[in-house]
């Protein structure tokens, strides 16, 4: 059987100026090759270049379960593609149809992918291509599941009476960056926030395994240094490839976190109440708490089921709750490449 190709590259966009930042013009791409069975590298090219070009939307946020999405016949589902936060990424919104099941297809070595089920409930079988026994994954609403590099998949919808959407995060998920001064890649509103307290936080509450059966319901320990309540997993679906390592689900407390910013660009989908987010490409805490205090940081409100994407930078950022239920959110943080000297400064 013939397998159809056709290779996705990714620009990544250069880091804002910020202030005593020297920052190179970045020209890196990541390629992603989509196969699918039955079909020849020529058909595959003709509709999926097509559907990249007609049906990307580009938006700080989005409300996902609203989205309008497009039908893709020679998948056998909906989708778009959602330009935000991690663009080292290739981020879809799927919606396959009542008893529906995709074609199979896969990324290769550069494409795995990691999935958010926002409604519905199904299965999804993958096999590598050697030859190996299939697996099968079987997920409901708030699942979260990984498929491994170099493996073809297929999505099933269980129920006949209803469509399901789930969001997909594909790619080896290092975004590259210009470069930025260390000091100026990470910063915390609280002192207490360090690496000691990190490294106790991440040994108490990193899940292993490859699927989440409810991140709803997924118990969440304290983390009074960010203001939240956390949860880390380990996705790694094959050894030597941590592409999601940084893959958590975040509760708040009360009304707000801490100020906080961290290399890469994360992206979080709303799990449970509302509430909204601010931002600043400032380079300091004081600027940025300037920025917010004179009204010129970015502002987006979001509710149950909305994606948002922190831009590059990194940029200063915080999660306020204002519902009664509390603010739960999965943030998917690629990894981050800097160059480690600058050709250029501006």
């Amino acid at each position: 059987m013939k397998t159809g190709w056709f290779v996705i590259a990714v620009v990544l966009a250069a880091a804002p100026h910020a202030e005593a930042q020297r920052f190179v013009r970045q020209t890196e791409t990541i390629d992603y090759t989509l196969t699918v069975e039955g079909q020849s590298p020529q058909q595959t090219t003709a509709w999926w270049k097509a559907f990249l070009q007609k049906n990307t939307r580009e938006d700080y946020c989005f409300d996902l379960p609203t989205m309008p999405v497009v039908d893709r016949p020679e998948l056998g589902d909906k989708a778009v593609v959602l330009k935000m936060g991690g663009v080292g990424q290739l981020v879809q919104l799927i919606e396959i149809p009542p008893g529906g099941q995709t074609r199979w297809h896969g990324y290769g070595w550069e494409g795995e992918s990691l999935f958010y089920v926002l409604s519905g409930r199904g299965e999804t079988e993958y096999k590598s291509p050697g030859g190996l026994p299939p697996n099968k994954y079987t997920w409901k609403k708030n699942s979260l599941f990984a498929i491994p590099v170099d493996h073809t998949m297929q999505h099933r919808n269980l129920d006949k009476t209803q469509p399901l959407r789930m969001v997909a995060f594909t790619g080896y998920a290092v975004n590259l960056y210009p470069y930025v001064t260390e000091e100026l890649r990470s910063g915390k509103e609280n002192p207490a926030e360090n690496a000691e307290e990190r490294a106790r936080t991440l040994s108490r509450t990193t899940y292993p395994g490859h699927f989440v059966d409810d991140l709803r319901e997924h118990p969440v320990a304290m983390r009074e240094a960010r203001g939240n309540k956390t949860a880390f997993f380990n996705m790694m679906a094959t050894a030597g490839h941590r592409t999601h390592p940084n893959v958590h689900i975040s509760e708040l407390t009360g009304e707000q976190a801490f100020a906080h910013k961290h290399g890469n660009q994360p992206m979080f989908i709303i799990l449970k109440g509302g509430g909204y987010d601010i931002w600043s490409a400032a380079a300091n805490l004081q600027a940025f708490q300037a920025d917010v205090k004179a009204g010129l940081a970015h502002k987006r409100d979001y509710t149950t089921g909305t994606i948002c994407g922190v831009p590059a930078g990194p940029h200063w950022h915080q999660h306020f709750s204002r519902e009664k239920e509390p603010l739960r959110y999965l943030a998917v943080v690629p990894r981050g490449a800097y160059e480690e000297k600058a050709t250029s400064q501006d």
